[in-house]
């Protein structure tokens, strides 16, 4: 088993304070360090223990050891399948009494939702800024089509070694522009049809875009064009009903969703309050 120590000059941190991460490979009663990184939440401009999370994930962990979790980063860990367990000491202290068998895994978050809490920076939920997080591989690839003015291009900037915006409305993507981040690509083009080289893409994001394309099938054929084999898009949209968001004549459901991407594999489907998130995978 890898697991993941969030620390502190040695000492077990939260997953969105500590200063390093510490990967261990546990066999039976002996551990290993793999290695050690920076922890990436103290870049994160927002869900920071979100940020720790999926680094931990992504260098192969499926357990890590906090000294406190809160409701959403605990959320995530069990939604990505990883153990949680709580410790409060020495990282290596932590590590025997997990090999000893005295570590038990955490049944729940440790405070409420508001501890270290930043609201809601970038424009972007900390639920869209987690789904970004988790699907975005690092040094990857991605693409934010009908971006607008950029919403999430701001966070896909910090989390992907390129990004292509995309969008059909010059204005908006002067906004894009000014960001001024050296791997955002602008490209002022029709979604269905873009100049975003064939299998490029890791991730692709459809954030309150696909309700508004006339032609849906020619969308989902583009994507599945620039997308990599198992890479993965997100579609946000406002569910049927809310107050928000467009007319609800406008509006999708997830069922229509689904079978628009019918020759993609559904890995996710989230409830995001006013919104849902479905995450879809190229076969």
């Amino acid at each position: 088993m890898r697991i993941a120590i969030s620390e502190t000059k040695g000492r077990v941190d939260g997953p969105g304070e500590g200063e390093e991460l510490s990967i261990y490979e546990v066999e039976g009663s002996k551990y290993v360090l793999v290695e050690k990184l920076e922890n990436p939440a103290k870049y994160a401009r927002m869900a920071k223990g979100a940020a720790a999370l999926a680094e931990a994930r992504r260098r192969g962990a499926s357990a890590i050891i906090v000294a406190e979790i809160g409701p959403r980063g605990y959320e995530i860990a069990k939604q990505w399948g990883m153990k949680v367990y709580i410790y409060e000491g020495y990282a290596e202290e932590a590590l025997a009494r997990l090999v000893a068998g005295e570590l038990k895994e955490a049944s729940g978050p440790t405070h409420g939702e508001h501890h270290h809490h930043e609201g809601r920076a970038l424009g972007i939920s900390e639920d869209e800024y987690a789904l970004l997080l988790k699907y975005t591989p690092r040094g990857g690839v991605a693409a934010d089509l009908g971006c607008g003015a950029g919403r999430l291009c701001e966070a896909l900037k910090d989390m992907a070694s390129l990004v292509y915006c995309v969008d059909i409305d010059k204005d908006a993507l002067e906004h894009v522009r000014r960001i001024g981040a050296p791997n955002l690509v602008v490209l002022n083009e029709d979604v269905l049809h873009t100049t975003i080289p064939g299998e490029a893409v890791d991730v692709a994001i459809l954030a309150n875009v696909f309700h508004d394309l006339a032609d849906k099938q020619a969308a989902v054929r583009e994507i599945a064009r620039i997308l990599k084999r198992g890479g993965h898009v997100i579609v946000i949209e406002h569910k049927p009903g809310s107050l928000f968001g467009p007319p609800s004549f406008m509006k999708i459901g997830p069922s229509e969703v689904r079978k628009y991407f019918r020759d993609f594999k559904e890995v996710e489907y989230d409830d995001l309050g006013h919104h849902y998130a479905i995450v879809f995978e190229k076969p």
